[in-house]
């Protein structure tokens, strides 16, 4: 909540992680260990307003505290209501963010994007401007008519580990890089959807600016939670409007907004082999807590656009398995993806994978419910990142688009899902592309004949 913040991060140390004294990365492997752990137990923020039930990340805590139990079908400890537990993991990634210093502002890397030299032009000129008139309806939007964008999601919008180098930087979010909601620098350096949309409306605001955590205030409307998951997104939905209301620049009858909301990915790392027989009820919660946010949405955010985009990860990760990966990766997948990288669970892969295709097509036909198209909010399903997979190069596997623990996106892997994003944007509903292509391979722009965003309404599409 912007009343409630914690002192920006500051640029303590522009060192890398390698020029810091042994005595201090002995300090900060302990700390990341530690932190780990909490990580498992706290969600800042993000369950019930009330806290009570969190969703314990057994790949850690499940044989450490012998406390978990069953509630509602959900793997729960008596750490996950502890108020001490969730202000000590705060705390910890404060002063481990402190210690790492600004990693967001890097600015070479393979994981980077090469920047588009100053003499190149953006690629789309003349159409998708402003209207003259402010439109009436969010089946006649132009890019340049959004006024405010903001996301919701996991650690893939939040940007967790997008300029990391090493394991030791995981835990740093670098929101200003973000896909979806990202606004550091320009496209030419960061190829963000805000910052595509920045050149057709230089006064948009809403995106994060920098590497911050959800409670920063360069984080704007970017609500995302690392480890979150689908059912989280109908309080993440109430701490969203709660933030726009109390920013006194947003006109919330007035405004244009651009919502994207991409989730699912922690659901099938991390909660679908602890939750009881989650393979039966999954898609069904999934379902009911996807259509409970939006019509929060819908009655709480007017003239909003949604961008609902199905996760990337278990595409991703399904593309590394017979692929030789780094040490480091091989050491952190386990850990981070368990359900689909823990050798207990490998026989029920398949399975996993299935759901995660059936939620992708939830959304899609939630996408389509009438409810969810009027003249005042539109709900569009984007599958730009469906068929995701890592890039190859002379038959090759480049892990060029991913972080340092192979399992979030580089900021090179935000700027082709920026992209892909945008294409998609760009395409008629029935007629879009899924998966990533190198970056600008292929960047659509808005034409004099069809100069909107598209729409299932505009598209002449209704629910099939």
């Amino acid at each position: 909540m912007l009343n409630k913040l914690i002192v920006p991060i500051g640029p303590v140390s522009q060192q890398n992680l390698t020029l810091i004294m042994p005595s201090q990365q002995i300090t900060l492997i302990t700390m990341i260990l530690l932190g780990s752990c909490a990580c498992a137990a706290a969600l800042t923020e993000l369950g019930n307003p009330g806290n009570v039930i969190g969703r314990m990340r057994g790949n850690i805590f499940r044989n450490l505290t012998k406390t978990q139990q069953y509630e509602n079908n959900i793997v729960t400890s008596r750490l996950d209501s502890s108020a001490q537990i969730r202000k000590l993991y705060r705390n910890f990634r404060e002063l481990y963010s402190r210690l790492l210093g600004g990693t967001g502002q890097r600015t070479s890397g393979d994981f980077l994007q090469k920047r588009i030299p100053n003499n190149i032009p953006f690629p789309c000129r003349g159409e998708g401007y402003r209207s003259r008139t402010i439109p009436t309806s969010v089946h006649q939007l132009r890019p340049g008519d959004i006024d405010i964008v903001a996301a919701m999601g996991d650690s893939l919008t939040a940007a967790t580990a997008a300029n990391s180098r090493t394991l030791l930087e995981v835990l740093v979010e670098n929101r200003g890089v973000s896909w979806s909601i990202g606004g550091q620098g320009t496209w030419r350096s960061h190829l963000t959807l805000p910052n595509i949309l920045k050149v057709f409306n230089p006064k948009l605001f809403g995106y994060s600016l920098s590497d911050a955590y959800n409670v920063h205030r360069s984080a704007q409307f970017n609500v995302a939670e690392n480890i979150a998951a689908t059912s989280d997104m109908p309080y993440n939905a109430e701490k969203l409007v709660k933030r726009m209301k109390l920013d006194a620049r947003v006109d919330m009858q007035n405004h244009w907004k651009l919502l994207t909301l991409m989730i699912g990915g922690n659901d099938f790392c991390s909660d679908i082999c602890y939750q009881t027989n989650a393979t039966l009820w999954m898609n069904e919660s999934q379902e009911r807590n996807l259509i409970k946010t939006l019509r929060y949405l819908r009655d709480n955010m007017p003239r909003t656009l949604v961008n609902l985009v199905p996760t990337p990860l278990v595409n991703l990760m399904f593309s590394l398995y017979e692929m030789k990966v780094p040490f480091t990766c091989s050491l952190s997948l386990p850990i981070e993806c368990s359900c689909l990288f823990g050798p207990k669970y490998s026989s029920h892969r398949s399975l996993y994978r299935q759901k995660e295709r059936n939620f992708a097509k939830i959304m899609e036909n939630v996408s389509f419910l009438p409810e969810f198209t009027t003249d005042n909010f539109a709900v569009v399903y984007q599958p730009s990142l469906k068929d995701s997979s890592v890039f190859y190069n002379k038959g090759k596997a480049d892990l060029k688009i991913m972080a340092a623990d192979c399992l979030h996106l580089s900021q090179k892997g935000h700027a082709v899902s920026a992209n892909a994003l945008w294409n998609n944007m760009m395409q008629r509903v029935g007629q879009k592309s899924s998966g990533l292509l190198p970056l600008f391979k292929e960047f659509r722009c808005p034409t004099k004949t069809q100069p909107y965003i598209l729409t299932n309404r505009n598209s002449g599409r209704s629910r099939r």
